[in-house]
């Protein structure tokens, strides 16, 4: 790590906090321009941090210095103060992220998060790389056209296939149907229009074109729709080849079947064919590969199709081919499958019929597409959106904390202080002031031990884990709070016959478990035997915790959206802070877990907590 910083207090400070977050980098520090440029070319680093202002210069020149030298890795902007302008054009520069030196406790997951983005990218500039290199090594043309057959990108081999360039392509304003020999002009129209349309996903078709040197060739389209969420088709992808050579000598099936190996290949996608008269079936070669089989003792089949899906989606698949032998409807299934080498991926099949004159089904053909990688990078985007929400949801918590119960505190000790400078306040006055001044401490003291509090449960989710018995724990809280069950006459029943150990952070989960079982018996109702319920219940790879009262109950229309918010209280005439209920959701969602509740007003709540296992 490289540190831009000409304050050592400032830039130990840095360290201290990345130590104290489980990190413990190599950092280099440095103070002045001169250095900065050194030791860009002195060491390879993963990451760097920079103050705004220094004696020499600025963030915003060391941000140019650094994209002058080719370093791609990210860079933290570490400052005592930002407006948002400026932060938007710091981000501009090609800053990752910044982090206030007063919120330094932020900066250990913002380095984290930095470094985890940049593999990403630079995974993904990899592979756009070679696939960039696979598109224009392959005997195959590349076309990419928008929605009104408008050409976006074309390869070297398409370019070599027609003779037009990409710039005049944009030039002549030609389109899709610029080349194409006029008497095969319905053909092209039909399969375009039926893309574009969103009639089929995908098609094939051959037909003649005409070069930009007037020659008559003809080719193989491999064409399919790209579409936005919405379903709206934005652009056309096709996979062009010249089959001139062997339409003229006959060979055109054995060439087909080469070169469509080789998109298959390349897509991942292999296809199938069932001939319904005599219920024989063929996969091709990329239907094994993607499966992990050899083609050799492996007849394929339906079932030996269904012996790779994972059991979970497993009765999911059987209805939808059950559903579409039945209504002879064109089909599209996603899923996750095993490989033979027990690797779980995610696929999906199209499956479509082909009629006889008199409408009946008399084959069944479509495609298996591998798309773990797209399913994953949808499941990573997925993941990062979530945390920044949860994130954006603390900052905000936090931000209360600021703006109410901070700000009452400091205004009532600013306020008294500069009554109490008057030489004319009576010595009475004096001492309520002072009384005034020392409940505000009080109240400020204990903010500030909920803000430790809170960051201590981010803190400390690195410490080692360890099995924990519910059964025992419900035992260690019935002794502590014996006192309270005797007095108040509370019945705690356990079920925990499913599953009764989980290995997580013993000390998250006893603070889990008590908080629930107290707030149940200090909300109970009076005048009625309260009685809590704790059970566990195991389904599938998830463990849920459900505890059940008979209490007050919360109204769940009216404060359902507050129920685990920081300082919130729905029953005002019993002490309390509303801490309890925060602290459990972020312990549960700190180990992994979710949890979410159901109430009544005057019969009673319950709390689910779940957990995958």
């Amino acid at each position: 790590m490289l540190h831009l910083e000409d304050m050592p207090a400032d830039a130990e400070l840095v360290a201290w906090e990345l130590k104290k977050g489980n990190l413990l980098p190599e950092i280099q520090v440095v103070s002045d321009k001169a250095a900065f440029v050194n030791a860009l070319t002195d060491f390879q680093y993963d990451v760097i941090l920079s103050d705004h202002s220094l004696a020499s210069f600025d963030s915003l020149e060391a941000i140019r210095l650094v994209k002058k030298a080719g370093i791609t890795v990210p860079f933290i902007l570490v400052t005592a103060s930002m407006s948002d302008v400026f932060a938007a054009k710091v981000m501009r520069e090609g800053a990752c992220d910044y982090i206030l030196k007063d919120r330094l406790h932020r900066l250990p997951s913002a380095v984290i998060n930095s470094i985890e983005k940049h593999r990403l990218n630079e995974n993904q500039r990899a592979a756009h790389e070679r696939l960039a290199f696979h598109l224009e090594n392959t005997p195959l043309g590349f076309i990419e056209w928008d929605n009104q057959l408008r050409v976006k990108v074309l390869s070297k081999q398409a370019e070599k296939i027609f003779g037009w360039t990409l710039e005049e392509y944009s030039q002549d304003e030609r389109n899709g149907y610029s080349q194409v020999f006029e008497e095969d002009m319905p053909i092209a129209t039909k399969a375009a229009e039926d893309l574009v349309n969103g009639v089929v996903q995908r098609n094939t078709t051959q037909h003649r074109n005409i070069t930009k040197d007037g020659r008559v060739i003809w080719c193989e389209w491999f064409n399919s729709a790209l579409k936005d969420p919405e379903g709206k088709v934005i652009s056309i992808m096709s996979l062009v080849q010249d089959i001139t050579v062997n339409k003229t000598f006959g060979e055109k099936l054995e060439y087909n079947e080469s070169r469509l190996k080789e998109a298959q290949a390349i897509a991942h996608i292999g296809n199938f064919e069932v001939d319904l008269s005599n219920d024989s079936e063929a996969w091709s070669d990329e239907m094994y590969k993607i499966l992990g089989i050899n083609r050799e003792g492996a007849m394929p089949s339906v079932d030996l199709f269904l012996s790779f899906i994972h059991p979970d989606d497993l009765i999911h698949i059987k209805k939808g081919f059950e559903g579409y032998s039945k209504s002879f409807k064109n089909s599209r299934l996603a899923f996750r499958f095993i490989r033979k080498d027990g690797a779980m991926r995610y696929g999906c099949t199209d499956a479509r019929f082909e009629f006889s004159s008199n409408r009946k089904p008399v084959r069944l053909f479509g495609i298996f597409q591998d798309v773990t990688k797209v399913k994953l990078a949808e499941i990573e985007r997925t993941k990062m959106v979530n945390d920044m929400m949860i994130r954006n949801s603390e900052l905000e918590q936090f931000g209360y904390i600021i703006s109410h119960n901070l700000r009452a505190p400091v205004a009532n000790i600013i306020g008294a202080s500069s009554v109490l400078s008057d030489p004319d306040l009576s010595t009475e006055d004096k001492e309520i002031l002072n009384k005034g001044i020392n409940t505000s401490v009080i109240k400020l003291d204990n903010v500030v031990k909920d803000l430790n509090q809170i960051l201590q449960v981010k803190s400390n989710i690195n410490q080692p884990k360890e099995m924990v018995h519910f059964s025992k724990l419900i035992d260690d809280i019935k002794i502590s709070i014996q006192y309270l069950m005797d007095k108040h006459h509370v019945e705690i029943k356990c079920d925990f016959s499913e599953v009764d150990e989980f290995v997580t952070l013993k000390p998250y989960l006893y603070s889990i478990f008590y908080n629930l079982i107290s707030n149940s018996i200090k909300y109970r109702r009076h005048q009625t035997h309260s009685t809590i319920e704790i059970k566990s219940r195991l389904k599938k790879n998830k463990m849920k915790l459900i505890f059940t009262d008979n209490g007050m109950g919360i109204n769940l229309e009216k404060s359902g959206g507050d129920i685990f918010g920081l300082y919130k209280r729905f029953h005002h005439h019993i002490e309390g802070k509303g801490m309890g209920l925060f602290m459990v959701k972020t312990q549960v969602e700190t180990l992994g877990g979710k949890i979410s509740v159901q109430s009544i007003e005057n019969k009673g709540t319950v709390f689910t907590i779940e957990f995958e296992l």
